[in-house]
């Protein structure tokens, strides 16, 4: 294709699952090639490496932060202790003056677990800024001998999501792999925006219009939203503290819920 007409969040570039073990040097050069040359309009540009573990970490990044032209993020797989983040951070530091914006996946249950020291390290680190966290549920169900079951995962992503804000870190949510099913993805992904993530992996274009209106508040959400902020103001004015709007009470929390709402439509 000669390029990116829409515009979507992110597009990740993957050196590691949908790339065969004996492959792995021809796609480094393969994304170093299309990252000076392909087209991604208004779309940001990242690169999905291989885990810390995998031996292939250290390549994967300087091939990419020592291109020509550089991604603007790198999305870092199966993240999963304190040394593994400072391993990174002293990768970065090697290719890049300045930090660098990081995206890293928990996909395993030592990388649940020891989520808010992983966080805590890449934010003291030199050269890592971290911006996303993104649930790799598929990973994850495996290690813990799990199914893929939505009920599976509650914990997983709650756990996700709580950290990631507490951090001022954006939570992504799984992939939805049945690609066909607009539907279900419908569905999971109103049920992730209600979960509190910011957005959602995909692996197909269909499925980008189907997760950005699921992540976005709809126009009767922001009116909603806009009319209880007006008339929180107007009591606030008036001295009062709680009062009833469209029939429900509403005191800070819910000011603050609907402060939430105008605010993703700003962004």
């Amino acid at each position: 294709s000669s390029g990116i007409n829409a515009e979507y969040g992110l597009a990740v570039l993957d050196c590691e699952d949908a790339v065969a073990v004996n492959r792995k040097s021809e796609a480094r050069d393969t994304i170093c090639t299309a990252l000076q040359t392909f087209d991604f309009g208004r779309t940001e540009r990242g690169v999905r490496t291989n885990c810390a573990s995998s031996g292939l970490l250290e390549n994967d990044l300087k091939s990419v932060l020592l291109n020509t032209v550089r991604p603007d993020i790198v999305m870092i797989p199966k993240l999963d202790s304190v040394e593994e983040a400072c391993f990174l951070n002293s990768i970065i530091s090697q290719c890049s003056s300045e930090p660098f914006p990081v995206i890293f996946q928990t996909e395993s249950a030592v990388g649940l677990i020891n989520l808010p020291e992983i966080i805590n390290s890449l934010i003291a680190s030199s050269h890592v800024i971290p911006v996303a966290i993104v649930f790799g549920s598929d990973d994850y169900v495996s290690d813990i001998r799990g199914s893929r079951d939505i009920d599976a995962v509650v914990y997983a992503r709650q756990k996700i999501v709580t950290y990631s804000r507490a951090y001022n870190i954006q939570p992504i949510d799984r992939v939805y792999i049945e690609y066909k099913d607009l539907e279900g993805l419908k569905r999971e992904s109103e049920k992730g925006f209600g979960f509190g993530f910011a957005g959602k992996q995909c692996i197909h274009p269909t499925q980008i219009p189907v997760i950005q209106s699921a992540f976005s508040p709809s126009h009767e959400q922001l009116e909603y939203a806009r009319e209880l902020i007006r008339s929180f103001e107007d009591n606030q004015a008036a001295g009062k503290g709680a009062f009833t709007f469209r029939g429900k009470m509403i005191d800070r929390p819910t000011l603050l819920q609907a402060k939430n709402v105008v605010d993703m439509f700003d962004e």
